[in-house]
């Protein structure tokens, strides 16, 4: 099975990132998602731009960076500067989306669009042309370990329709709940990268590493 894998780091051990991010590391074509909450859009405060700017030389990975923020469009040149790959914003945080996209764009990254489990999909049908990644959310944002939308599977299915009818050159993220009772289930409903919180960074490494090769080399000949 062809799949990323995007570990969270809001759920690693902040007393060792570096060694973290080394896990991470050990997938070489995985990336690290970066979740920037500010405490309005959601409830909760995680971290900023200088963590982002500072962990950055420890990482050859794609830095993903989702921001659940109100008004995004004052944090892009911040993360664009810190190192950021890939920037993500949500939907429902801005009523001028073309904008952010574009903004994104002028600073050469590469641009995604993310929305809740309770914002309709059509909502973004129109962007998608637009964007290199759409990040669907399967828990509500703004806390780790919750458990997965179950219909969530049914976007993905839609978005990828979308996607194979139009030819988008278009990467469909899932974030929330992943684990490896589902993860297959995922990948096979359309997913092309899987946001792994909790269960990276809260099972013994060697089972997670066990995990992922399997699944990889399923279904291959």
């Amino acid at each position: 099975m062809n799949f990323i894998i995007a570990p969270s780091i809001l759920s690693a051990d902040f007393c060792k990132l570096s060694e973290e991010l080394k896990k991470i590391g050990k997938f070489p074509d995985s990336w690290v998602h970066l979740d920037i909450m500010d405490g309005s859009f959601v409830p909760v405060i995680t971290f900023g731009s200088p963590l982002v700017k500072s962990i950055r030389k420890h990482s050859s990975n794609i830095f993903d960076v989702h921001l659940m923020v109100n008004s995004p469009e004052k944090q892009i040149p911040l993360f664009a500067s810190a190192g950021a790959d890939y920037i993500t914003f949500h939907i429902e945080s801005t009523n001028s989306p073309l904008n952010l996209i574009n903004e994104i764009k002028n600073t050469n990254l590469k641009t995604g669009v993310s929305l809740r489990p309770s914002t309709p999909v059509s909502l973004i049908e129109n962007l998608l042309p637009d964007l290199d990644l759409l990040l669907i959310m399967s828990v509500e944002p703004g806390a780790s370990g919750q458990t997965f939308v179950e219909s969530t599977f049914d976007r993905i299915k839609f978005i990828k329709a979308i996607k194979e009818r139009k030819h988008l050159n278009l990467l469909i993220s899932v974030d929330g709940g992943i684990n490896e009772q589902i993860a297959e289930d995922v990948i096979e409903a359309g997913a092309d990268i899987l946001v792994m919180g909790s269960y990276f960074f809260g099972t013994p490494f060697e089972e997670v590493e066990n995990f992922i090769n399997g699944l990889r080399n399923k279904n291959t000949p």
